[in-house]
């Protein structure tokens, strides 16, 4: 069988970086190619070959993609960019009916629901699941009847977007008249606290069946996790797989509920990998390699149930050769191999761990 090329889209962001630490702890020989939309992005100094993309938004990208497949053969595409996933799922029919790739992404209906927060508390509530109350920002008679039930604080947050960019906790009168008049927002009530905060990585495999989630307790910083405890949590494994049923996404899909006095509530759903995948991967839980399973038709990865694990995070650096990054922005692709460019800090690296843990080989 031929070495499969796996093409991953936006590596300088946090999630498609974890896709390509999936990637590496997979170990079943490929050729890994990144892409993102300026050179100065980490990802693409750690891969076989990198490219200059056009933003997914813009009418030249699917061109691009589908040149790059042809002229790469590329077999498998992965993301954790929400915009290239909405992209990849409105045009995966074309992708897959005029290239010998394919794609891991969920629906288009799906994405949407996990892409807009509004939507994703609209389909909660309409299949019967716990989701926070919540109102749109230009309906009066709705925020009226939301600060009658919840009171103050209340959670003001972007329909769109992730990381916690744009939230703010709405505390008065005064700061719900600014929440008001801005657009596109959406205010929920406040769930539980910090300290009662899950993410939770699911897989559905292609025939429907859902593979044991994994989930953490988790601490957030500057909105992504940092802190993350590995648990049973039976509670809040069960709400999730009631979430993921009903949705049938295809693939990964995280799901990010808190606990309350009236048991787990969801307040986002993201049908894609997630920020913590690298850390399942590292347990033990590698749905990066059920997903390239799931593609490429080999015999399906068994995602384990794993209970038991802590993982801390921290910042690190990879310095560059200036000469790879002039090459990268000159031809729009370029070998890292070729330029000898990427070293990584190896502060945090420990030489003799004390103990082997959960998942290490």
């Amino acid at each position: 069988m031929s070495v499969p090329t796996i093409l991953v889209l936006a590596v300088g962001g946090n999630v498609s970086q974890g896709i390509l630490k999936g990637l590496q702890h997979d170990g079943r020989p490929m050729r890994v190619l990144g892409a993102d939309i300026s050179p100065p992005q980490m990802g693409l100094y750690t891969v076989d070959k990198a490219f200059v993309a056009p933003w997914a938004h813009e009418p030249g990208f699917i061109p691009w993609l589908l040149d790059c497949i042809r002229t790469e053969s590329v077999s498998v595409i992965l993301s954790g960019a929400e915009p290239v996933l909405m992209a990849l799922a409105r045009h995966k029919d074309q992708i897959e009916a005029t290239t010998s790739a394919r794609v891991l992404c969920s629906a288009e209906d799906v994405m949407e629901i996990g892409d807009d927060k509004l939507l994703t508390c609209q389909w909660l509530e309409d299949n019967g699941l716990a989701c926070p109350a919540y109102a749109e920002v230009s309906n009066q008679p709705a925020i009226e009847k939301l600060v009658a039930r919840c009171g103050f604080p209340l959670i003001a947050k972007p329909r769109r977007g992730g990381g916690s960019r744009g939230l703010f906790e709405v505390h008065n009168q005064r700061d719900l008249a600014y929440i008001v008049g801005k657009s596109g927002y959406l205010l929920q009530e406040s769930l539980g606290t910090e300290d009662d905060e899950y993410t939770v990585g699911c897989f559905r495999h292609r025939d429907g069946t859902l593979a044991p989630s994994c989930c953490m307790k988790r601490e957030l910083l500057a909105g992504t996790t940092y802190r993350a405890t590995l648990g049973d949590f039976p509670a809040v494994r069960a709400e999730t797989a009631r979430i993921v049923e009903k949705l049938r996404p295809l693939g990964p899909c995280n799901v990010q509920l808190r606990d309350t006095p009236r048991g787990p509530v969801c307040f986002e759903i993201n049908p894609r990998f997630s920020g913590t995948t690298p850390i399942r991967s590292h347990f033990g839980y590698r749905e990066v390699s059920a997903g390239l399973d799931l593609l490429l038709g080999t015999e399906p990865e068994q995602l384990p149930l794993i209970t038991e694990g802590i993982a801390l995070r921290y910042w690190n650096e990879l310095y560059l050769d200036p000469s790879a990054h002039e090459a990268l922005s000159q031809a729009g692709s370029m070998t890292p191999s070729e330029h000898g460019i990427a070293q990584i800090e190896k502060y945090g690296v420990l030489a003799t761990p004390a103990r082997s843990l959960p998942g290490d080989e």
